[in-house]
């Protein structure tokens, strides 16, 4: 049996298309179709089924899928492994938050990419437990989080640095002349959030909990781009790391208000699957993150 068709199927997996598999591959559908079809004879099973519009696993397909991952896994780590110090080929997978992804990792994936110029970087945003997710259920061979210290017993953390959480108002504000305000005088402030779920969100929103502060109007955005400039119009009030305002800190444009009892950190901070072996590429590119932290502590 080719070994090709064991790749093949794992895309048909993913995908739950013949068809789009074979666009994805580079394959007519009538191939991708005969492999299938070749996997059933070998294993005389039916491994799909269609649902609707998709193609979905039978029984045995969730257990032949079960051992494809695996093998086709150490086929990979094989071939990573023989070819090493050749240039890293294959697919890199890395998620992460839109902060880390807008002003701290972008120039390390410059790096890798021009040091690996046929390795493929998937490089996705999202909030931290989808990024958690991701990485457990395989989809992700790492990521960069803003979160607090990960204990997840199956993920391996590698803690990066603190980045402070600011709150920043107009100018015009009234707390801009303020050293320090108390969390209760956030119940008639207007507040400009990140999504549900992102973790200084999660962070700043059990805070006001404990001082039992509910804000009269909370404005959702999912963009640091649209809070900011809210916050410019004068809108509202916000809650950001640090390195996202720093900009508009220094050019006047927002002011940073700190709390008198409270104080707002996350650590920067890499996971990776305990039990995952780590290619060359994924070595240097933690490598990159990690001199990057050695920098910003001197």
């Amino acid at each position: 049996m080719d070994l090709s068709y064991l790749y093949t199927f794992k895309e048909v997996v993913k995908w739950g298309s013949y068809t789009r598999t074979g666009i994805e591959l580079g394959y007519a559908q009538s191939s991708v179709t005969t492999q299938i079809r070749k996997l059933e004879e070998y294993y005389q099973v039916r491994l799909f089924e269609r649902s609707g519009q998709k193609m979905e696993l039978t029984q045995a397909g969730e257990h032949l899928y079960y051992y494809v991952h695996q093998v086709t896994q150490l086929m990979d780590e094989a071939r990573v492994r023989i070819t090493r110090g050749v240039q890293a080929r294959g697919t890199l997978r890395i998620g992460t938050v839109e902060s880390l992804a807008a002003y701290f990792i972008t120039p390390h994936v410059k790096k890798l990419k021009n040091d690996h110029p046929d390795l493929r970087i998937q490089l996705e945003s999202g909030i931290c437990p989808n990024l958690k997710k991701g990485v457990l259920n395989g989809e992700r061979d790492l990521v960069v989080m803003l979160d607090e210290i990960n204990e997840h017993p199956a993920l391996q953390a590698i803690p990066l640095k603190k980045e402070e959480m600011l709150m920043v108002v107009h100018p015009n504000h009234r707390f801009a002349k303020e050293r320090y305000i108390d969390m209760e005088h956030l119940q008639e402030e207007t507040l400009i959030l990140t999504e549900k779920g992102c973790s200084y969100r999660v962070m700043f929103e059990r805070m006001l909990k404990n001082y039992g502060v509910e804000s009269k109007s909370v404005l959702t955005f999912t963009s640091l781009e649209a809070i900011k400039q809210c916050v410019i119009d004068e809108l509202g009030v916000a809650v950001l790391p640090e390195m996202a305002v720093r900009k508009e800190i220094d050019r006047g444009q927002l002011i940073p208000v700190r709390f008198e009892k409270e104080h707002m950190s996350l650590m920067i901070q890499i996971l990776y699957l305990k039990k995952k072996w780590l290619s060359p590429a994924i070595k240097q590119f933690i490598e990159f993150l990690s001199e990057e932290n050695l920098r910003s502590s001197q």
